[in-house]
């Protein structure tokens, strides 16, 4: 019994000795990172300040997402697998936080072991739901391609919403390809020759009008553009088919869509379609022809729109090509042609050719989704895996897009980074009293009153 208590008593001096040596080293770093302005030497900066959150801001966030029943939605679509046996935070735990992480801007795994202290987030969410680091890379080590699936379909899910609430029912759409790099031996990484990189070369599929994600497929990086484009498309068409509105649909693309599969599957389910088509001879020399008639001034700009009927040989009909014919001033090319193949018939060639050209709108779309919430971020080594976190920061977007399409109609055009910089990132602390907990944001936040109003339009917010 003696030796039982002494080895109790040296086994508590030995750990209360250790939490002492812990203190001390975090009390050496805490110094160790204190910095002295060299614009004002009286100045101090330590990362110290306590119990206090750089994104009290989120709050906002969080109770649009408990308004349009997020979680429910989520649960519907995801049958996220878990074998594990003694847990805390659930899947759909994990995939929130991981969603919310993204929404913040905090593209790295690693900033959940710092998101997981934060005061406002354990209040808000519970801080038994909150997870670090490790517990997110055996998420998505759990996943399965079923859930990838089940992702791209809570990507539709949250559009659909949008639309239901705005009662959308003209579409246009832009299909297009982008480019995520790859480093080292990443599983299905390939050499893109149009990006002159190793990545991956995924479709992705957007509204114009509401700038919502409808459809994103990863794919190995030396896929081409439009390969299986029709088969891609073809659940976003069969999806926009079945919303509640009648919908009338026009779809968009570059042309390395050009291909009568896609041609086909358009006019299967009654799209219309704005195609760039590559010059060829054949093309060419029915453009003169139609220019006979009118050859420009060599010191004068002109511009010329007409069509003609073409069939390719790979084609099933003949379609409508319409055609801009320019000439620059004091250039010895007669004309510079640009084609584009369509199944409207009625609108005149110039009325479409500045259709189509408002397709590089998509373009920003891309860019929002990979610099705003990390899209093309592959920091996993399997392809499965990097999908997924693909996909996520799809749905991320797609959330933040219906929360401006609500709420932020003084600029639905602002990009992420702004919404963080004015609503999301706001300092705040915790006070607790009885059993109401009060998160006090900074008294000097200069966007206070819009803060407070969009609180009262969320709290509004019919579904």
């Amino acid at each position: 019994m003696l030796w039982c208590f002494t080895h109790w008593v040296r086994l508590y001096a030995k750990v209360k000795s250790t939490k002492t040596i812990t203190k001390a080293r975090l009390h050496t770093i805490s110094t160790l990172t204190s910095l002295s302005l060299q614009c004002n030497t009286n100045v101090t900066v330590t990362a110290d300040g306590g119990q206090l959150s750089n994104d009290a801001g989120l709050v906002l966030f969080q109770e649009f997402l408990h308004r349009i029943n997020f979680r429910q939605l989520a649960n519907q679509c995801l049958k996220l697998p878990d074998q594990r046996r003694f847990w805390k935070a659930s899947m759909i735990d994990i995939f929130l936080e991981k969603l919310l992480l993204d929404v913040a801007g905090y593209l790295h795994d690693s900033s959940a072991n710092d998101w997981q202290r934060d005061p406002v987030l354990a209040a808000t969410l519970g801080s038994s739901r909150l997870v670090s680091q490790p517990s997110l890379s055996r998420f998505f080590k759990r996943l399965e391609d079923a859930d990838l699936d089940d992702f791209r379909k809570l990507i539709w899910q949250v559009a659909a919403l949008a639309f239901r609430l705005s009662g959308q029912s003209r579409f246009v759409l832009d299909i297009d390809s982008t480019h995520c790099d790859t480093f080292g031996n990443q599983e299905r990484s390939a050499f893109n020759a149009h990006y002159m990189a190793y990545g991956y070369h995924p479709q992705v599929v957007f509204d114009q009008e509401s700038g919502l994600l409808l459809d994103a497929l990863m794919r190995p990086g030396n896929e081409y553009t439009g390969k299986e484009a029709d088969k891609f498309v073809e659940t976003t068409f069969s999806r926009l088919s079945a919303l509640p509105q009648s919908t009338s649909v026009i779809i968009r693309g570059d042309s390395g869509f050009a291909a009568p599969k896609f041609y086909e599957m358009c006019d299967t389910h009654g799209v219309d379609f704005l195609v760039r088509l590559k010059a060829n001879s054949k093309l060419g020399k029915l453009a003169e022809t139609a220019l006979v008639d009118c050859p420009p001034k060599y010191e004068e700009s002109k511009c010329v729109y007409h069509e003609f009927k073409y069939q390719a040989a790979s084609w099933g009909k003949a379609r409508r090509v319409i055609v801009c014919s320019t000439h620059t001033a004091d250039e010895l090319v007669p004309w510079n042609h640009a084609f584009v193949v369509t199944s409207l018939a009625s609108e005149a060639p110039e009325t479409l050719f500045k259709t189509y050209r408002q397709r590089g709108n998509a373009e920003n779309q891309i860019k929002e989704l990979k610099c705003g919430f990390g899209f093309d971020k592959t920091d996993s080594s399997t392809f499965a895996r990097n999908t997924a976190r693909a996909l996520i920061t799809g749905i991320a977007y797609n959330l933040v897009q219906l929360f401006k399409q609500l709420f932020v109609s003084e600029d639905r055009r602002s990009t992420i980074s702004s919404l963080r910089f004015s609503l999301f990132h706001i300092a705040g602390r915790i006070t607790w009293h009885a059993r109401r907990v009060v998160i006090h944001l900074a008294s000097n936040y200069v966007y206070k009153n819009w803060f407070s109003r969009l609180m009262d339009e969320v709290h509004q917010l019919a579904t």
